[in-house]
């Protein structure tokens, strides 16, 4: 009689993947508050905490992982519901506040540096594609939306090689991603959207992929301490880099310690908390609205009342307890329920559409590791 394998992946929560997930939206948070205050109070820019950037590189290798994770289920590999599932998660809430910064930018310009109030430039925010619309510039309107052009894009090669090829190991999509990135640096290409799709960091999500086939081959084991000092060292790796500025080895001095990250959380945290995983919740809301927080509070709040000096660790203490406010709010009354009604909408109502066990996508709404537990429940 042989032994049992592993548990299936979609048959468990994952609370680590929750945890990091609320983890990286804070750390870019709080890159934000810093690069922020910088910027507005003209101090010394060589003190911006670069590091909490990498909050990104941990969303990627995040994605990664989900996305074999889901791939890899048994049975067959549904690609219109894979597809619907990311564009009722990703599209509703981030055309909102692209939106809210169009006609922000349009009436009151003066809140910007570089308002664009072109519909080029809006038609191209709100289609998750890195083209060009002046000055070289591919970015969206929303100045964090660059990561979830390059999170559409993935998961249009996951969909493609996923759904037509039949990778389900995503070996083809490694492979692919890999190529763009060999020759984009053989090419060095100049126009910009050919540089944006050809830039390493996308080998972040293949790392994310070898977390995945690495832990389901090794957690049979147990926990142990190796996850612990995996973990840790992941951890003091970037704490050592924590005023790097982003450079060309992104992906090697964020992307791997991210890496490390996953795979040791993964066997380290499994403790529950619900406040955690209710931040992991919230992380997408929180990655797409604490933007408009941090600006409204250091370029507006702080320079206007003079009179009350704080510690700058109370204003951070401030930002961070608003601009989590802020996103549960907006992920209980406009996210979550545009998500839900959109997926709705898109399978025609069918209530009996598959259901899908997920680990929770990197800067996703509402995904969580695998099954669920009742008390952390809330898919769409």
């Amino acid at each position: 009689m042989s032994a049992a394998g592993p548990p299936s992946a979609s048959s468990e929560t994952l609370y680590a993947v929750q945890y990091l997930r609320a983890a990286a939206a804070l750390a870019v948070l709080l890159y934000h508050i810093s690069a922020s205050s910088q910027d507005t109070w003209g101090l010394d820019p060589e003190r911006i905490d670069h590091v909490g950037a990498a909050g990104v590189d941990l969303f990627f290798v995040i994605s990664g992982f989900v996305m074999a994770m889901i791939v890899a289920r048994p049975g067959d590999f549904d690609g219109r519901d894979f597809w619907l599932r990311r564009i009722a998660r990703v599209v509703p809430a981030y055309w909102v506040i692209t939106l809210a910064v169009f006609l922000l930018a349009w009436v009151m310009p003066h809140l910007f540096k570089e308002a664009t109030t072109t519909l080029q430039a809006l038609l191209i925010s709100l289609s998750f594609v890195a083209l060009e619309h002046g000055n070289g510039n591919t970015g969206p309107l929303l100045v964090v939306g660059w990561t979830l052009n390059y999170e559409m894009f993935f998961y249009g090669i996951v969909a493609l090689t996923a759904g037509l090829f039949g990778d389900r190991r995503l070996i083809v999509t490694s492979g692919v991603i890999i190529a763009l990135v060999a020759v984009g640096q053989w090419l060095s290409p100049a126009n910009q959207t050919l540089l944006f799709y050809t830039d390493p960091i996308l080998l972040e999500f293949v790392l994310g992929i070898l977390v995945f086939k690495t832990w389901n081959q090794t957690r049979a084991t147990g926990p142990g301490l190796a996850p612990l000092a995996v973990f840790g060292a992941g951890c003091v790796l970037l704490f050592l880099q924590w005023e790097r500025p982003v450079g060309d080895m992104r992906m090697l001095f964020w992307g791997v310690p991210a890496a490390a990250i996953l795979y040791g959380a993964l066997g380290a945290l499994t403790f529950r908390s619900a406040l955690l995983a209710r931040l992991g919740d919230w992380s997408y809301a929180l990655y797409l609205t604490h933007v408009f927080v941090v600006a409204l509070y250091i370029k507006h709040i702080v320079s206007r009342v003079t009179f009350i000096e704080l510690p700058w660790q109370v204003h951070y203490l401030i930002l961070v307890v608003s601009a989590c406010a802020v996103a549960a709010v907006f992920h209980g009354l406009v996210e979550r329920p545009l998500s839900r009604w959109a997926l709705r909408r898109m399978r025609g109502g069918d209530p009996a559409a598959p259901q899908e066990a997920s680990a929770g996508s990197a800067l996703l709404p509402d995904s969580k590791a695998a099954v669920p537990s009742p008390q952390l429940s809330d898919h769409p």
